[in-house]
């Protein structure tokens, strides 16, 4: 029987993480031809969908394939109930996960060293067993290196409307030495959701949560202003794929500036040192990694020197489905969308979005994959 690596790559992945959420590959754009393969695999009996339709997971022939290529795999004892928390958080990180893997950034299953590697995602709950429990008192979906940037990252949604901050920024500090030995991988919160526009009600309510100052518990709402790292927003759509493809190429900042506006751009602002330089005299701030704090300081500052114009530069999505929307009153900010001509000129082809398992066949003889 031939496989190729984007059969075994599903296999494995629906073994590691037990249900597999099914939105996500049906609607982003750059998954379409793995959900095409998840339906092929089920039709040979190897994965299996759930009577909801919400998550997949390999059927006991597939962790009988995954056993004999020696993929460790924990085999659920029984399937969660629809509404169960453990599904939902499940389902949560598969979101996240499968987003991730449309930007093209790999997902790791097993060892913490994984992320010395870039661009790599790795799910909290494989820390939370195995070498002692790793993420004790910790909800994030896991963490994420890529664009030289160590990332924790949060589901964000109202039934998971904060985090135990403490505990949690606590544990993307402990990991400093996995992303470098030299201590200096710059770090960074993402908060993932369904949508920008449900991300920045979340971090912008004034209606605390029942569990708000519960046992170090903290909304985001609460926590989003006094966070001392970045803050991106991501949503789980075509969208945040592409602002995660982009976030994995290192200097994207700069270079979408000088791809877009070429010799007209300055990289530095001196009265502005927060922005991304000044074209013609006017500050520059590309937002495509949706840092909305470094956006909100660069438009204050601005305004309180009388700037003239304010550049801000963002894809499509982000500029319609949510910037338009929440700059200042009265600033004098012109929207500029990001098109794929100047992804072009910025990154070539290192841009892309869409799994990374190539189509190369794999040969199943014996229990071993040959390539």
């Amino acid at each position: 029987m031939l496989y190729d690596r984007r059969d075994f790559g599903l296999l494995r992945l629906a073994g590691a993480y037990q249900w597999l959420p099914l939105a996500p590959l049906q609607s982003l754009r750059s998954l379409k031809q793995l959900y095409r393969e998840a339906e092929l695999l089920s039709a040979l009996g190897l994965l299996t969908f759930s009577r909801s339709k919400q998550y997949l997971m390999p059927s006991p022939e597939g962790y009988q394939f995954l056993t004999s290529l020696e993929v460790p795999c924990h085999v659920p004892t029984k399937r969660p109930y629809a509404q169960s928390p453990a599904l939902r958080r499940r389902l949560e990180v598969g979101t996240v996960l499968l987003t991730c893997l449309g930007a093209g950034i790999e997902p790791a299953y097993d060892n913490v060293e994984r992320l010395k590697r870039q661009p790599v995602f790795l799910p909290a709950f494989a820390l939370r067993g195995g070498n002692g429990n790793l993420m004790n008192a910790a909800s994030c979906v896991g963490f994420g290196h890529w664009g030289n940037c160590a990332y924790l990252l949060q589901y964000a949604s109202r039934q998971s409307p904060g985090f135990f901050m403490n505990n949690e920024l606590s544990h993307l500090h402990n990991l400093a030495s996995v992303f470098s030995e030299r201590l200096d991988t710059p770090q960074a919160l993402i908060l993932a959701g369904e949508s920008y526009h449900s991300l920045y009600e979340l971090i912008s309510t004034q209606t605390p949560s029942e569990r708000n100052g519960k046992k170090g518990f903290i909304d985001y709402s609460q926590a989003y202003p006094q966070l001392g790292i970045p803050v991106s927003l991501v949503a789980c759509d075509d969208t945040g794929v592409m602002q995660l493809a982009i976030m994995r190429q290192e200097n994207y900042r700069a270079r979408i500036a000088q791809a877009a506006f070429g010799a007209r751009w300055n990289p530095k602002d001196s009265r502005l040192p927060e922005a991304d330089g000044h074209v013609d005299g006017n500050p520059l701030v590309i937002a495509v990694d949706m840092d909305l704090r470094r956006l909100e300081r660069v438009c204050r500052d601005a305004i309180h020197q009388s700037r003239r114009e304010i550049l801000v530069a963002a894809l499509e999505g982000q500029m319609s489905g949510l910037l338009l929307e929440q700059f200042p009153r009265g600033a004098p900010v012109r929207a500029l969308r990001i098109n794929h001509q100047v992804l072009a000129a910025a990154f070539g082809d290192r841009c892309v979005t869409g799994d990374p398992w190539p189509e190369e066949p794999l040969r199943w003889k014996g229990g071993l994959v040959h390539v």
